[in-house]
């Protein structure tokens, strides 16, 4: 048909043209089974027609979540206890475990044990004297064989302070006639010379007196073993 120098072209459906009919369908997903439900796009919800039970024995889907929404985490395991913590059940340790900030009790340490004993002496006697803060005495080397002189001469003829003087000593303490051996009375004997206790009658406190003086400096012990075994102890002060 033409019109004011145009072509126009007429489109007619098939049925008028005579034309064989052809049929449009979808390919089938593969598995896909008539009445059973198959997942929907993301984020589209499934439709009454979509849905169909599931038979018995098989794995349900999964549950739908809107777009969006927050799910909140599932929850976790507690984090293992440090390395350095007993375990619950665990073998019990060898020792107390100290808890954080606390630090274990120890028992006080005594006065070191030396073979020394001239030195034993002089580090009892300064522990004292320590417990008053009061200066520890130096030991006095060069008396110390004199100290052992008197306490021979002391055992001999039964006064405790016969020689006093001779040493050049400005006051002395004996331990006479104590039970042996040497090592095992120099504790007691320093003991019981403090437990005197401060006081102003030298006839009853000069021991304390004697060991906690402030104007000595140095003092020497002498021992001297009977043949009974009993031992004479003499410090000489200055």
């Amino acid at each position: 048909m033409k019109h004011a120098g145009k072509v126009f072209f007429l489109l007619a459906p098939a049925w008028l043209t005579g034309c064989p009919r052809q049929e449009l369908s979808l390919p089938r997903q593969q598995g896909y089974v008539q009445g059973q439900w198959s997942p929907t796009q993301q984020g589209t919800a499934p439709t009454q027609s979509q849905w169909s039970p599931t038979p018995q024995g098989t794995t349900p889907p999964p549950a739908y979540t809107p777009p969006g929404q927050w799910i909140p985490p599932a929850p976790s395991a507690p984090a293992p206890a440090p390395w350095w913590q007993p375990q619950p059940g665990a073998f019990p340790l060898p020792f107390p475990f100290p808890s954080q900030g606390q630090a274990p009790q120890l028992p006080p340490i005594p006065t070191p044990f030396t073979p020394d004993l001239g030195q034993r002496c002089v580090n009892i006697v300064n522990d004292y004297r320590a417990s008053q803060r009061l200066p520890p005495l130096q030991r006095w080397w060069q008396s110390e064989t004199c100290a052992g002189g008197q306490a021979r001469d002391a055992a001999a003829s039964g006064q405790p302070h016969g020689s006093f003087g001779r040493c050049a000593e400005q006051g002395q303490n004996v331990c006479p006639a104590w039970a042996g051996p040497a090592d095992r009375m120099i504790a007691p004997c320093i003991q019981s010379m403090w437990n005197e206790g401060p006081g102003a009658d030298f006839a009853q406190h000069g021991h304390y007196i004697n060991l906690s003086s402030a104007r000595f400096t140095r003092v020497s012990c002498g021992f001297y073993t009977a043949p009974t075994g009993q031992v004479w102890l003499v410090q000489d002060f200055q």
